[in-house]
């Protein structure tokens, strides 16, 4: 088996019986006649947003995932890298690519703002005794180490639990000059840096006005994509929105525009309480 993924990238753990087979859209041809490709397997397409802001994902599963790669390779021009998961015993049922297919997509949803997820329909998953449910877990947790750790898809974005009473450096964005509270001071938004990009922080304010020069730019669709989730809620002050929930962002101009609801040069305006810029903190 080796031989013949010279011309792919491979991945495996040790005392792990998957195996995670990496190509790109140029090596499709070339493992269509793979025999352990033409089994039930866990796939991933993906592509990096042409403005860089997220992480374009497709989640599947397939009886001949070979076969099906092919059918995107035509079908979806927008894909430039696949992923297929692969057991190294044959121990992977159609059920248990299903109910994978079902749990990476759920983990997928959470990471509002650095994946967008292309599947068009929200997989069925499979139903699986206690036994395998618990190979499962086992296995999808290797998955997204692999994926993680060679850079290709973060899904433990919505696994970090950090308190907030442990964050240290927390950067602030400060709101138009008239988005004061009931002690004069400027509202402001926060954020930390994390392993993973950065946290916009719950309970940051959030300008609810539109600039004109906003409309049609890279992250309005972002902003538009987190207000139809239900993220903001209104304050007691005019023209303010807070965040219900922690975001995680891969850009702190993402998150700085998605604040100020126009563009705005993150490492410019999150500062630190003395003033530091991050683009200072993050150079020194």
């Amino acid at each position: 088996m080796g031989e013949r993924y010279k011309n792919l990238k491979t991945a495996e753990l040790s005392n792990w019986t998957g195996k995670a087979v990496i190509g790109e859209r140029r090596h499709t041809k070339l493992i269509q006649d793979f025999e352990e490709l033409g089994v039930p397997r866990i796939y991933f397409l993906t592509s990096k947003s042409k403005l860089g802001i997220h992480t374009e994902i497709y989640i599947g599963e397939a009886d001949e995932v070979n076969k099906r790669i092919n059918n995107h390779f035509s079908q979806k021009e927008w894909w430039d890298n696949f992923i297929i998961f692969i057991s190294k015993d044959s121990n992977l049922t159609k059920a248990h690519v299903r109910f994978l297919e079902k749990a990476v997509y759920e983990i997928a949803k959470q990471n509002l703002t650095t994946l967008n997820i292309r599947n068009l329909s929200e997989p069925s998953g499979s139903k699986l005794p206690a036994s395998d449910i618990d190979d499962m877990d086992d296995y999808l947790e290797n998955m997204i180490f692999i994926l993680k750790n060679l850079g290709i898809i973060d899904f433990s974005i919505a696994e970090e639990k950090v308190k907030p009473a442990s964050y240290k450096n927390v950067f602030y964005l400060n709101l138009t000059s008239n988005r004061i509270n009931e002690k004069g001071k400027i509202l402001q938004a926060k954020m930390i840096i994390t392993d993973s990009g950065y946290k916009l922080l719950k309970d940051s304010f959030i300008e609810s006005k539109q600039r004109i020069s906003f409309k049609g730019k890279s992250y309005e669709s972002l902003r538009n994509k987190i207000e139809k989730k239900g993220l903001f809620e209104n304050s007691k002050i005019s023209g303010v929105l807070v965040l219900i929930k922690d975001l995680d962002f891969d850009s702190p101009s993402a998150a700085a525009s998605i604040v100020k609801n126009r563009l705005t040069n993150g490492r410019k305006e999150w500062k630190l309480k003395d003033g530091t810029s991050l683009d200072d903190f993050e150079n020194k």
